[in-house]
């Protein structure tokens, strides 16, 4: 009994039509995240603008602010615009409208108004760690949303307490 082969030998070439094609394809949308324009729309999982430009320099008299996480790192604004009735609410507003900017998410507002978190460092509540402030290194004595400031003055947030 003689064995026969089938075909005229497309079976050895059927086994490299696959990878050749998984090659192309992955080398076709390796090319296309190459050649995409910088000024592409930004994906909702970006975590920064691909473009911006920083904000100006103010004009005319100004505050700071400082953001303190208690773990070496700092966030700094040396110089942010001061207008009349600025409170600290207001200047932290302002910050998050500065390019780089604060994130802080707040509840209430007035007498009412609490600060829950800063750059996603939310308070821990009694007994755990939570944001509080001082203004030229005294501690504060009023909420932040009715507490004015003057030309000069300095805020600062620590995230310190408790543990």
């Amino acid at each position: 009994m003689e064995l026969q082969q089938s075909g005229t030998g497309g079976d050895r070439a059927s086994g490299w039509v696959f990878p050749a094609l998984l090659a192309v394809v992955l080398l076709v949308a390796v090319g296309v995240v190459q050649l995409r324009p910088t000024g592409a729309p930004q994906q909702a999982n970006d975590p920064m603008p691909t473009e911006w430009s920083p904000t100006a320099q103010p004009q005319g008299e100004t505050v700071g602010l400082t953001i303190d996480f208690d773990n070496g790192a700092r966030q700094q604004f040396e110089a942010l615009p001061w207008r009349e009735g600025l409170t600290v609410e207001a200047l932290m507003q302002e910050a998050a409208r500065y390019r780089p900017g604060l994130h802080f998410t707040q509840h209430g507002e007035g007498e009412a108004g609490f600060l829950q978190s800063i750059e996603g460092l939310k308070n821990r509540g009694m007994g755990g760690r939570n944001w509080t402030y001082e203004v030229n290194g005294q501690y504060a004595e009023t909420g932040f949303c009715l507490q004015k400031l003057e030309p000069g003055d300095r805020v600062l947030w620590k995230f310190a307490g408790g543990e």
